[in-house]
């Protein structure tokens, strides 16, 4: 989920422009409609599992997010062109009429060890003007915390209980430039800076939904089968040949 408004627009005076990561366009025949903003990972009320994060070498965007009609609140860590949000159910945040399913979807993701849910989600953004029409189908909804007339355009089917989530951010809420000025002033200890790719393991068994096959054939990340549900992130290439596993805290192996 994205931060609030009023973040992207003081955060827009920076005016940097940074380009989409080669690692996720490699090999594309055209340029993708869509490349990655964030990802998220559901977790526990409080987010203790935030430390795994910080003993890694990341430092968290002050503050705590609050989706206002969603029922969730959220921390982030903020790199140069995407972030990475641990979010999760929070009974103070008010849900509002029609979105209770919603609600009910992002408690399930959060217990997913034991629900048979992913607790991961993939959030996009679009690279043109045009609004490209997609191969598969697509819905929307939207919610108290997102900019009055915008909608959050899902492409994981309604009742699919098994994928993760994948969706495309609002304009106003995503932007590679907004996204470089807010990961200005954090200079996280572990040395990185951007994500350069993302490989999505899901448990054996699993058929990866045509949306997911879709963002494999336009680089955007990329999918294996595994154990069970895992993120991995490549950073600044892997230049450095280092690896940080998180689990068991968090479903996310770091490569740097």
């Amino acid at each position: 989920m994205a931060r609030k408004l009023s973040r992207f627009a003081a955060a827009a005076v920076l005016a940097l422009v940074i380009a989409s990561p080669p690692a996720l366009a490699a090999g594309a025949a055209h340029p993708s409609p869509v490349e990655l903003d964030h990802v998220w990972i559901m977790v526990s009320p409080g987010a203790p599992e935030r430390k795994a994060l910080k003993n890694a070498g990341f430092l968290f965007a002050p503050g705590t997010n609050r989706h206002d009609g969603q029922g969730t609140a959220s921390i982030t860590v903020e790199l140069d062109n995407a972030y990475v949000e641990l979010m999760w159910p929070d009974s103070s945040v008010a849900v509002e009429p029609g979105l209770e399913r919603a609600a009910e979807k992002f408690r399930e993701r959060m217990l997913w060890r034991t629900s048979g849910w992913c607790p991961i989600g993939i959030g996009l953004r679009q690279t043109t003007e045009a609004d490209d029409s997609l191969p598969f189908p697509t819905w929307s909804w939207t919610a108290d915390w997102m900019p009055k007339g915008t909608s959050m355009v899902m492409l994981t089917p309604r009742d699919d209980t098994r994928s993760p989530a994948l969706f495309i951010e609002p304009r106003a809420l995503s932007g590679a430039a907004e996204q470089a000025a807010r990961a200005a002033p954090f200079h996280h200890p572990i040395g990185c800076r951007r994500v350069t790719a993302v490989h999505l393991v899901g448990p054996r068994g699993y058929k990866p939904i045509a949306p997911l096959e879709y963002l494999q054939a336009e680089h955007v990340l990329g999918i294996r089968a595994g154990d069970q549900w895992l993120l991995e992130l490549t950073l600044d290439g892997g230049s450095r040949r280092q690896t940080r596993d998180l689990r068991p805290s968090l479903p996310i192996v770091v490569r740097y």
